[in-house]
């Protein structure tokens, strides 16, 4: 899918001190000023096997359409990282993309987000979608969305952020991987403190509840 982007000035990212350089592209001539509280959310690029996975997609998308939240995603077209970014648009909500060059003549992008970083690493965006959130929730996915989650996840207790960091256990996706943290806890490789901070729940409106929004 080919979508005109209009060419911007660069930018630095920064997070606690490490400096990254980005290219600016936004699909409108608006700033690309974020809302006032943004959620990261990371999910499959698949839809998967399970009708609940896209039902929830969807709810979560609208859910921060609703109360003014803005989306911050990996730009993509497909699957439910798509699904979540059309509810939220077509609920009148903001949606901040953030792909890869590479990624683009892959999957393409979804059509009229608010604005879209193409950036040349996986790193660099990486980075860029947790400067703009203000919080940070996992969906069902696969090996991408997991490293996604331990990186937000492990740099919380590290002092890089101090950002609510959740996992959307949508019909008992990611039960076994919570047990496997309980499991790491109890050998103290995992400090309790730490698997105390994580929340855990089951739909977006649980997770709206939870952050107070």
């Amino acid at each position: 899918m080919a979508v005109a982007c209009n060419r911007c000035l660069h930018h630095t990212l920064r997070v606690d001190g490490a400096l990254e350089r980005t290219e600016r592209r936004t699909m409108t001539e608006q700033t690309s000023q974020p809302e006032k509280y943004n959620i990261a959310v990371y999910c499959g690029a698949g839809f998967g096997n399970d009708p609940l996975f896209v039902e929830r997609a969807q709810q979560m998308g609208r859910a921060c359409a609703e109360r003014g939240i803005g989306v911050v995603y990996g730009g993509g077209s497909t699957g439910l990282m798509g699904t979540v970014a059309g509810a939220a648009l077509d609920a009148g909500g903001k949606v901040y993309g953030v792909v890869t060059h590479q990624l683009v003549e892959w999957e393409g992008v979804y059509p009229g987000q608010t604005t879209l970083d193409i950036v040349d690493t996986m790193h660099q965006r990486k980075i860029a979608m947790i400067n703009k959130a203000d919080a940070f929730v996992a969906m069902p996915g696969g090996p991408g969305t997991l490293e996604e989650f331990f990186e937000v996840f492990s740099w919380q207790f590290l002092k890089i952020h101090d950002k609510p960091v959740a996992l959307m256990n949508v019909n008992g996706y990611w039960t076994k991987l919570i047990e496997a943290m309980e499991y790491m806890s109890t050998t103290e490789l995992l400090k309790p403190e730490y698997l105390q901070r994580l929340i855990v729940v089951e739909t977006p409106e649980e997770l709206m509840k939870v952050l107070g929004k």
